[in-house]
């Protein structure tokens, strides 16, 4: 399954992209994940303005169709942080 991540806003505003397939991550750590995902999915949805926060857009192309969530960095849960770092560590600015 593959989770993409879109990330904008924070202090310098660079929009960054990346994406893994979550085979390639161990197990456990993407089932953590995914569970925290779910529950933000059925969360209130984030606020619009939020200073200088990231914001972080995250899709998963699950085989039941994309899901997409949005979250601030100051509501990030601390299962989803693994993932969120080794989709951080392969960003790449957009253009």
């Amino acid at each position: 399954m593959l989770v993409s991540l879109e990330r904008s806003g924070g202090f310098t505003g660079r929009r960054v992209t990346s994406s893994v397939d979550t085979e390639e991550l161990p197990a456990e750590q993407v089932a953590e994940a995914l569970r925290a995902l779910d529950a933000l999915a059925s969360a209130p949805p984030a606020p619009t303005a939020a200073g200088s926060q990231p914001r972080y857009r995250l899709t998963i192309d699950r085989p039941s169709g994309p899901q997409m969530v949005d979250v601030l960095e100051s509501q990030v849960p601390a299962a989803l942080r693994p993932l969120l770092a080794e989709l951080m560590r392969r960003a790449r600015p957009e253009p």
